[in-house]
């Protein structure tokens, strides 16, 4: 066994105990598809097939390597690429991917729906801003996307959207309140 103060770093070190502890409060407070776990917040199989263990079978990836390690690792159950692709090489190995895992890729413009189709890709959601202006539709071009969507043979899983510019403050009321409202404009769109 080795002295934590011997290993080389940068090292994680993980309390297997508070893992398990904190895995199971997240799967008893959101059971099954009422959590979707994003792979960014720890990039790594192991810890998503615990997630998956505990009855999480849809996880959000942030990138397309993400997406490929998931479904590689047979991880593959439902799983979306919160962000927009151009590139039509890492979208084809997304495609080649869709026999062995549920892909679903977000679009929010012609551009994005064009490279989705081109690549292959069967399933999109229509990414719509609602509030944060870094990607995303405006909410009323999101139906005519969608249409779009279809048009050139995409399924339309829906629409999402990113509430993080919410989640700075320190009056829980008033999140509550804005992310409320955020939703509602996705719900109307």
């Amino acid at each position: 066994m080795r002295n934590v103060h011997d290993l080389p770093t940068p090292a994680v070190l993980v309390d297997v105990d508070a893992l398990d502890h904190n895995l199971t409060t997240m799967a008893a407070r959101l059971p099954g598809s009422l959590l979707r776990p994003h792979v960014k917040a720890h990039k790594s199989t192991a810890l998503a097939g615990m997630q998956r263990r505990h009855g999480h079978r849809s996880f959000t990836c942030a990138t397309v390597r993400e997406m490929v390690g998931l479904a590689r690792a047979g991880l593959g159950d439902d799983l979306l690429l919160a962000n927009e692709v151009l590139d039509d090489g890492r979208l084809r190995e997304l495609a080649a991917l869709q026999d062995r895992a549920m892909i679903t890729i977000a679009v929010d413009s012609a551009a994005t729906i064009n490279a989705a189709a081109k690549a292959g890709i069967r399933t999109v959601l229509i990414d719509v801003n609602i509030g944060l202006p870094r990607c995303g539709c405006p909410p009323m071009d999101a139906g005519r996307l969608a249409d779009s969507a279809r048009s050139r043979g995409l399924v339309v899983r829906g629409v999402m959207g990113y509430e993080g510019h919410l989640m700075v403050g320190d009056d829980r009321r008033v999140q509550r309140q804005e992310t409320l409202a955020a939703m509602q404009v996705l719900r109307g769109a």
